[in-house]
């Protein structure tokens, strides 16, 4: 299968480089320990009914990327569901922070990424933040989604909680997105709760294709599949680059 993630449009006569962060979904994706695996079904045979239709049996954060709803872990918004994100959390400009080489981060299994950010990774990227409606943080996971590897849930990334109140500042901002498969440690939900306003868009793939000098101002297309009653659901995510 041809993999073409990137690709160059005209809009309003200006150019754009765009990057598509999502990852195709397949029975063999890797999912967090204990969730369901994506399961394809026919469920209408070409050969018997000249109709060819299947039936994918999926969990609410099988996809890459994928979005959290308030409900997932707050339990005084359970009736805040994935069909809550209207249009404001669909375009947005942005920034991404690229954590991927910073102090800290561990080479596992032929990947180096961080685990664990905190605010001071954050800090120098104040100005950067300030004026957008959109963060992403790149940890280096991005590769270990895009080679499918089985996840580890101790060597997940994920915020400090220093690191999930400084995003919190940031009152224009509407999404936050990262490479991680979650934006809390095992056992923990406070970044969950803390950003609880925003859409967080967990597993962005392809990060490494948006360029180095342009990170700091781009648009992002983050739209979620807007299914009711859903704690998450895929989400459409591409970044328009200016040329």
């Amino acid at each position: 299968m041809v993999q073409d993630f990137k690709s160059i449009v005209k809009l309003g006569g200006i150019r754009y480089s765009v990057v598509d962060l999502t990852q195709p979904l397949s029975e063999t994706t890797e999912v967090y320990p204990g969730d369901p695996k994506p399961v394809k079904q026919v469920f209408s045979s070409i050969k018997e009914s000249g109709c060819q239709h299947h039936v994918y049996t999926v969990g609410d954060h099988n996809f890459h990327p994928h979005g959290d709803a308030p409900s997932h872990q707050n339990a005084e918004l359970q009736g805040r569901c994935f069909e809550s994100f209207g249009m404001k959390f669909c375009f947005n400009r942005a920034c991404m922070i690229d954590l991927s080489g910073s102090e800290g981060s561990e080479k596992f299994n032929g990947v180096k990424y961080l685990i664990e950010v905190d605010e001071e990774h954050l800090k120098p990227w104040e100005d950067a933040i300030r004026g957008k409606g959109a963060v992403i943080i790149r940890t280096g996971y991005d590769k270990w989604l895009e080679a499918n590897k089985a996840h580890v849930p101790e060597r997940i990334p994920y915020l400090t909680e220093g690191a999930a109140d400084f995003i919190s500042r940031f009152k224009g901002l509407k999404v936050f997105g990262t490479d991680s498969l979650t934006v809390d440690p095992i056992g923990g939900h406070y970044a969950h709760k803390k950003l609880k306003s925003l859409l967080i868009v967990e597993s962005m793939v392809h990060l490494s294709l948006i360029p180095d000098s342009k990170r700091k101002d781009f648009f992002l297309q983050t739209s979620p599949v807007r299914i009711v009653g859903a704690t998450g659901g895929p989400v459409v995510a591409y970044a328009f680059v200016k040329q």
